[in-house]
């Protein structure tokens, strides 16, 4: 490859920086995308491979693949384009090593990291064969990995369709890919390859960081293609003694001869080895943000740029708006009122008074911060993956219908919730009782938080689904009027909901964690530590199944395991027990997970802000409520978050702004009406300060903390 002086040159909006990397067929740059200010990495193919069409079309090609798939394990690409006769993709710029990189620097792997890594390989590689993607190139130098160990799956140059479309980039007969990862049947230039042979490649990926070698050896790459035709694959444990049995049967079933025998699916193989390897979660990996403009190369600082998102959030558990405790001043911090969006459940061990969660919010620097806030679970939920459940039950099944069907998808994918709604309902007008339809429509209801209609929607979608015997449909209407139910303080009915909704699917993760949550929720209410273990081996088995979903359920997967986590976490602190560290760095994980996969939901924002501000990380919060807000700035549980983080500094101006706001959008807010009376308590202005304890006290009578604040001023 020619020597192609770039650096310091502008390519259409990107200013070359400098050389990151090159391949066979291209060299990767870092550089500034000028109108965006922030920092991309550009592959750009040489001007001499630009005389050749192949090589062109199979350029564009990668970009096209790759740009079709949106998962937080593949590189995300931004653009393509030509200027001045240059072909150019840019790509998100990722901070950290190649996955070879990490092997020949740093040797065979540990059984545990090895099947992390390979994990976040393998949830790319499912969620690629789902949509009609197969890699055909699978290897360490093409995954890259950041310090942190996020992975990411690239170049899917050499990409093709289930249905074997390669738009004409190679033809049976020819061998793509690289030789010591191809499967028997790419190795023969077979044009029927399949995921199976992905998921060869992946065995050998294993393989190589388990051992630090490969299952078969030879001199050439011929060679070595004709290896895995004739002999069978080294076994791994006679190159590395100490590895558990179990793992080598995961390595040598991957590497089966016929594709058939292998793993059915990436998702099987990642759960086989999870299994074997004794790990039962995923990764706890930050997903790396993308640099802004001025940041350093790899190994300097990020700073991150500000995330827009647009958000729902929407109580969760209760009719009644959520509820914090500041302890009066120079008291010592006590159990007080319900979280944000759970229903209100009393101190841990308190009876006699209906539920609550509680949480702390310190007066200045004097008292100790502890804000849980649990502002709802699901406002945003995707069609389950197609299917016998999911096709219309009666009507027309024409593709005018599957284009309207597609489109509301895509649609609710992107945030437009409106238009989904629209065309749900148009696909009704043809097909009266079509389950993806109603599974839509009772989607939105929820994302909208209207749980009358959200509840008749869900009931809608199960008796149509159950007439048909559609049971994966009618297991997602169960978990939905499970959420609607509960926000309505029905909590019997949606622990039955959710029971049925398992026994019809037991492999619907959100499912196990919107269990785990009322698991949570009771467990908290009761101080009962033993029932909190248990609503988190509810956890344990939403994340063995979460792969299998679509990547919105995904999202609202982790983030409501993030919710359990974050009332474990509340738990293990109150009553002056040492906080579960463990609950709170997985909790900050799993919600940034949802926040990676569905960046668009002001709902995962918020409910991350009252995370971090029970941790005491005000900043942090502050931050998360402000991206909320700038999204939708009708969310009161964000105004008031806000309002929190200001009362917490001392900003007593800026938190009576925002406490005001929060108690305009929603009058019958108590905890924002007792914030509101705080924050005036410490502006000198007792009476006003009165009145809005009095208010908290009318809307809720069990509002311990205000009857407190009252006390204290005079009634």
């Amino acid at each position: 490859m020619s020597q192609l002086n770039v650096i310091g040159t502008t390519l259409g909006r990107f200013e070359i920086i400098s050389e990151l990397g090159r391949g066979g067929m291209a060299v990767v740059y870092k550089a500034r995308q000028a109108d965006l200010d922030r920092i991309v990495a550009i592959k750009l193919l040489p001007p001499e491979m630009t005389h050749d069409t192949n090589y062109v079309a199979r350029f564009r090609h990668e970009a096209r693949s790759a740009a079709r798939l949106e998962h937080p394990h593949i590189m995300p690409v931004y653009e393509v384009g030509e200027t001045n006769g240059l072909h150019y993709i840019a790509m998100k710029y990722i901070q950290g090593r190649t996955l070879k990189d990490v092997v020949q620097e740093d040797g065979a792997l540990s059984v545990r990291r090895a099947a992390e890594v390979l994990a976040q390989v393998g949830d790319a590689l499912d969620y690629a064969h789902r949509q009609g993607i197969i890699h055909r190139d699978i290897k360490p130098s093409n995954v890259m990995i950041t310090d942190e160990g996020w992975v990411y799956l690239t170049d899917f140059g050499l990409a093709r369709g289930t249905d074997g479309a390669t738009s004409g980039l190679t033809m049976a007969g020819t061998v793509m890919g690289t030789p010591e990862y191809m499967s028997p049947e790419q190795a023969q230039g077979l044009a029927s390859v399949g995921p199976p042979t992905d998921i060869y490649a992946l065995g050998v990926v294993l393989y190589e960081l388990l051992t630090g070698t490969f299952p078969f050896h030879a001199e050439t790459p011929m060679a070595m293609l004709a290896a895995r035709l004739l002999q069978s694959p080294i076994p791994p444990r006679d190159v590395r003694g100490d590895l558990p049995a179990a793992v080598e049967d995961v390595v040598m079933r991957s590497l089966a001869r016929k594709p058939e025998a292998r793993f059915a699916s990436a998702a099987e193989m990642v759960t086989a080895l999870r299994t074997a390897a004794g790990i039962g979660a995923n990764p706890q990996a930050q997903p790396p943000l993308t640099p802004v403009g001025g940041v350093p190369a790899i190994g300097e600082t990020l700073v991150a740029s500000p995330i827009q998102t647009p958000p729902y959030v929407r109580p969760q558990m209760s009719a009644q708006p959520p509820q914090a405790y500041v302890a009066p001043p120079q008291a010592a911090p006590q159990r007080g009122d319900p979280a944000l969006g759970l229903p209100s459940l009393p101190a841990p061990g308190v009876s006699g008074a209906k539920p609550k969660t509680g949480l702390f919010i310190g007066i200045g620097a004097t008292v100790l911060v502890l804000v849980i806030a649990i502002v709802g679970l699901f406002a945003y939920i995707g069609r389950p993956t197609p299917g016998p459940d999911t096709t219309p039950i009666s009507g027309p099944t024409d593709s005018a219908l599957t284009r309207l069907l597609q489109q509301a998808d895509t649609s609710l994918a992107n945030g437009d919730s409106d238009t989904a709604f629209e065309q749900y309902q148009q696909a009704l007008g043809m097909s009266a009782d079509n389950t993806a339809a109603l599974s839509g429509i009772a989607i939105v209801d929820n994302m909208r938080a209207d749980w009358q209609k959200a509840e008749q929607s869900a009931t809608n979608l199960v008796n149509a689904s159950r007439s048909t015997d559609k049971n994966k449909a009618a297991a997602l209407g169960l978990a939905l009027l499970a959420d609607a139910v509960s926000s309505q303080n029905k909590v019997t009915e949606a622990e039955d909901s959710i029971t049925q909704a398992l026994k019809l699917d037991g492999e619907l993760a959100l499912a196990y964690a919107i269990n785990s949550n009322i698991m949570a929720i009771q467990a908290y209410g009761a101080n009962d530590t033993a029932g909190m273990e248990k609503a988190l081996d509810e956890v344990d088995k939403a994340v063995d199944s979460v792969h299998d979903e679509t990547l919105p359920i995904q999202a609202l997967t982790y983030h409501a395991i993030g919710f359990t986590c974050a009332q474990d976490y509340a738990l293990s602190r109150a009553g002056g027990r040492s906080p579960r560290e463990s609950s709170l760095t997985e909790g900050t994980a799993d919600y940034r997970k949802a926040i990676q996969l569905q960046p668009n939901l002001p709902l995962f924002h918020t409910n991350l802000g009252y995370l971090l501000s029970n941790a005491g990380d005000n900043d942090q919060a502050r931050a998360e409520f402000k991206r909320a807000i700038n999204l939708d700035d009708t969310s009161e549980a964000a105004h008031n978050g806000l309002a929190w983080s200001f009362f917490n500094s001392g900003e007593y101006a800026q938190a009576e702004k925002e406490f005001r706001r929060a108690t305009t959008l929603a009058p019958d807010y108590a905890n924002a009406h007792y914030g509101l009376g705080l924050t005036l308590e410490n502006l000198s202005r007792k009476d006003e300060a009165r009145a809005e304890f009095q208010q908290t006290l009318t809307l809720d009578p069990s509002y311990t903390a205000a009857q407190n604040a009252l006390d204290r001023i005079g009634k």
